[in-house]
């Protein structure tokens, strides 16, 4: 076991550099040096989502229920000789997980004994432990919480709103699967993905903070010196999607006092290529029509048909995208329309550039402020990688942004058909 290589690149525009280096194992390894920094952040994450139900590693085609990788997250804090958060609890270090549809990370912030909190970090993740027993204590603790998540407005609407968005992707499916799913589980179906997601070629470590990046990377190394691989070729499967929306609406019930409403608008561009740039052109576009300063936002909040709950955003991965907006109102069907109305203006003129050019400072300015902190950066570095996207490249693709591109979005993105409306309305006495 030689030294890892490390290259260095750097920006000069956002004063910022990274260190890559791929260890003996396949793990590759980013480390952002931030000077003056006390808090360090080190997140260990695989492409592993709750999209990826249907795969082939090798051999025959796999298919598996609806919550595993969720399921699997869970499962690597039960260890057999110690409590993991107590650990790093130990090292003054905040810990914590998330799984979301293309992504599961492990990660921890931390202002001191970060060799050790990182020691730990590599053992929470490459150091399963699978016991029957546990596994089935852990079906009922998966599904209090996901019968918790009900209880939440939020959670709810979109919820009802995705399987009426998407009519066969996965994406239409909650991230912790179902009570009934979670039941097909089984102690062998998860050490079989473990095996397969869990390979560190299918990894990334992601480390931010005031260190010595090769300090670091040996650090990591070392680590996972005596754990041992096999090949790795994960081919993933995705059903055919089409375009339009598999229910034009849905309504609910829930304890609220205002109703609610989220549109979706399902993207029917999707992909690696160009993701940069659709991204980038969607969230300016939103923020041009619906944005705090816009035309749209004051007269609606004037008139009382919106609230300060009034958001948007875009979310995007390889196998799907889609945008959301809408918050709490008096009356949805009237916002509905009057969203759509906006759109349907928008597409008859032009933008201005100097709206444009507001709306790209502000963009710039959410990244900039996301490369404040270790934390910032090391979850905007870990949206980015497994998308192929550089983040040094990102204030360069805003200045890029024109109103030509733009226009060219609204026709593409903002289209009726593959819109699906979501409503939650206060629940009626029993």
């Amino acid at each position: 076991m030689g030294p890892v290589r490390l290259q260095t690149r750097s920006s000069k525009l956002l004063r910022e550099s990274v260190a890559s280096g791929t260890l003996s194992c396949g793990l590759p390894a980013f480390v952002f040096p931030k000077r003056g920094h006390t808090k360090k952040t080190a997140i260990v994450a695989t492409q592993y989502g709750s999209i990826d139900l249907s795969f082939r590693d090798g051999g025959e085609r796999r298919d598996t229920p609806p919550g595993i990788a969720h399921f699997l997250e869970h499962q690597l804090f039960k260890k057999q000789d110690m409590d993991v958060l107590m650990e790093f609890g130990k090292f003054g270090a905040s810990a914590n997980a998330f799984t979301d549809y293309t992504t599961t990370a492990y990660h921890f912030t931390t202002t001191d004994r970060f060799e050790e909190a990182l020691d730990l970090l590599m053992t929470l993740t490459f150091a399963p432990f699978f016991e029957d027993g546990k596994v089935e204590n852990e079906k009922k603790i998966i599904e209090q919480e996901l019968r918790m998540y009900d209880d939440s407005p939020d959670y709810r609407i979109y919820k009802n709103l995705m399987p009426a968005l998407y009519r066969s992707h996965p994406v239409r499916i909650d991230v912790g699967g179902t009570v009934e799913s979670i039941q097909g589980i089984s102690r062998a179906l998860l050490e079989s993905c473990y095996r397969t997601f869990y390979h560190p070629k299918n990894m990334v470590l992601i480390v931010a903070g005031d260190l010595d990046p090769r300090a670091v990377v040996e650090r990591a190394e070392t680590a996972m010196a005596s754990r041992t691989f096999g090949p790795s070729g994960i081919e993933r499967f995705f059903p055919d999607e089409p375009a339009g929306a598999a229910k034009p609406e849905v309504r609910g019930e829930a304890v609220v006092s205002r109703p609610r409403v989220t549109i979706g608008v399902k993207d029917t561009v999707v992909g690696a290529k160009d993701a940069l740039a659709r991204e980038l052109e969607t969230s300016v576009l939103l923020d041009l029509l619906f944005g705090r300063s816009s035309a749209f936002f004051t007269r609606a909040y004037e008139r009382g048909l919106i609230d300060d709950s009034f958001s948007f955003s875009y979310n995007s991965e390889a196998p799907f995208g889609f945008s959301l907006l809408g918050g709490e109102t008096d009356d949805p069907s009237r916002l509905v329309d009057e969203v759509r109305r906006e759109v349907a203006k928008a597409r008859k003129g032009r933008f201005a550039r100097r709206d444009v050019e507001r709306s790209k400072r502000k963009r710039l300015g959410r990244f900039l402020r996301a490369l404040d902190s270790p934390e910032g950066l090391a979850f905007l570095f870990l949206g980015c990688h497994p998308r192929g996207i550089d983040p040094f490249d990102i204030p360069k693709a805003i200045t890029r942004l024109t109103p030509r591109a733009l226009e060219e979005r609204l026709r593409h993105h903002l289209v009726e058909a593959n819109q699906s409306v979501s409503i939650l309305t206060p629940a009626r006495a029993s």
